[in-house]
């Protein structure tokens, strides 16, 4: 059986995209206006994402991923902490984990449980965008989903556009802000390639976040990958033991390299059987 196979098979619910992954997002374009005195109205947008250290969050993703559609029921347990560990559990409708992702600095391993396939000596950041289709090292996802854009962001210059703020980072990235509530909220942002967008905010921080590509499209038109993570049951600042950033790999899983991995494609959706024929 192949790990296709066995991914689709782990995720086989019916299909719901319609609506948000559908819905076109454009950043703010245009030169704006100039804005001198933003670094308060960028501190206090940044300041609850800025104070996480550890996330804990299950989180169910939708969309499209490297060109391939995701079941909507795809569900993901996730553990992250500063600077750069991180814990991923797959979650099947039924039964044990579909997979398992640990790293921390200088190490990751991904474990396909039903595949009886381990995929070491990799970075996390390429296990993790063959599995979902985006690229984002622990550190980097861990500010993506808290709110932040970038880890540590350092703004340099700012100016507006219409009704938002945009604000140059060190490093290239680019963070729109946006009145919510009466206060301003980094609501969207640019990062390697990636158009982000933030909404449902709690405390401060995020409960959606939606990732489009930007840099190629499918034969469709569509971007490779548009992607929404909605968080719940989240938890922030408990830090995990470290020994939930080691994985015990049982004597019988076998090595997997990572062009195999990238040949079983993400954690798409089966196809959607044919309608019946009439009687």
């Amino acid at each position: 059986m192949t790990l296709r196979r066995v991914l689709s098979i782990a995720v086989l619910l019916p299909v719901c995209l319609a609506g948000c992954a559908t819905t076109r997002l454009r950043l703010p374009d245009g030169p704006g206006t100039p804005l001198a005195d933003f670094q308060p109205l960028f501190d206090g947008a940044v300041a609850a994402c800025g104070q996480v250290q550890h996330l804990d969050a299950l989180i169910r993703l939708q969309g499209r991923s490297g060109g391939a559609r995701l079941n909507s029921r795809v569900r993901v347990r996730a553990g992250l902490s500063a600077p750069g560990s991180v814990r991923l559990e797959g979650l099947a409708p039924f039964g044990a984990p579909m997979f398992y992702l640990v790293a921390q600095p200088g190490q990751a391993t991904l474990w396909l449980t039903r595949e009886k396939r381990v995929v070491q000596d990799v970075p996390a950041e390429e296990m993790l965008e063959s599995l979902v289709g985006v690229s984002l090292s622990p550190g980097a996802l861990r500010s993506v989903l808290t709110g932040c854009l970038v880890t540590d962001p350092q703004p340099t210059a700012a100016r507006t556009i219409g009704e938002w703020v945009a604000v140059d980072l060190e490093g290239g990235a680019v963070a729109y802000l946006q009145q919510v509530d009466g206060v301003y909220r980094l609501t969207a942002g640019s990062r390697d390639g990636l158009a982000i967008y933030y909404d449902g905010f709690q405390g401060g921080l995020p409960r959606e976040v939606r990732v489009i590509s930007s840099a190629s499209a499918a034969a469709d038109g569509e971007p490779q990958t548009d992607l929404t993570a909605s968080l719940s049951q989240v938890d922030t600042n408990v830090a995990l033991p470290a020994a939930a950033f080691v994985l015990d790999i049982p004597s019988d899983v076998l090595p997997m390299t990572l062009r195999e991995l990238r040949g079983a494609g993400p954690l798409e959706a089966p196809p959607e059987p044919a309608a019946s024929a009439p009687r």
